[in-house]
């Protein structure tokens, strides 16, 4: 998967799309990209065919569905964030560590779609709690995961049995990195 986006946009630019709802697609977005808020996130989240240098949805709760399909993000990171309404993240690439420790919450009928994505560096999963559908297939984890290991002798909670099928790279690591 190589994405080409068509045009540069600013930070600002980014930040005020996906405040009102909007979707982001097509576009290079260079900085830091932030969704972060002690509050919840009432707005649904696309980020389409894009390349970002830098993207956080730390400490956030997103109400509603987070979409990234056909990106490339250079760096993103996901801690202590609670995914209500959903997350996909479809034909993507990570370049660097990406972190979801201590996030998840799916709530009913907003399944958590992990699905035929290149993670280049360790995906960290630190106490996690899936209370829903979780799908991760068709992954390459190029360093590692600990989705099915215990750093700190603490496993990934999931409430209902995810399907995972057709990854490579080890699933099972028990640290953090």
């Amino acid at each position: 998967m190589k994405t080409t986006p068509k045009h540069n946009i600013s930070i600002e630019r980014a930040t005020d799309l996906l405040k009102d709802g909007q979707p982001l697609s097509d576009a290079y977005v260079s900085g830091e990209l932030k969704i972060e808020t002690d509050e919840s996130w009432d707005k649904e989240v696309v980020i389409e065919n894009c390349v970002i240098e830098y993207f956080s949805g730390s400490a956030t709760q997103f109400k509603k569905p987070v979409i990234f399909i056909n990106c490339q993000f250079k760096k993103c990171q996901f801690v202590f964030t609670y995914f209500l309404g959903g997350l996909t993240i479809d034909n993507c690439i990570f370049d660097n560590y990406l972190d979801f420790q201590a996030g998840g919450h799916n709530k009913i009928g907003c399944p958590v779609n992990i699905t035929n994505n290149n993670f280049k560096s360790f995906v960290n999963f630190f106490d996690c709690w899936y209370e829903n559908e979780v799908t991760i297939c068709g992954n390459k984890f190029e360093k590692g995961t600990n989705l099915f290991g215990k750093p700190h002798n603490i496993s990934v909670t999931f409430d209902k049995e995810p399907i995972v099928k057709d990854n490579t790279g080890r699933l099972d690591i028990d640290s953090e990195r």
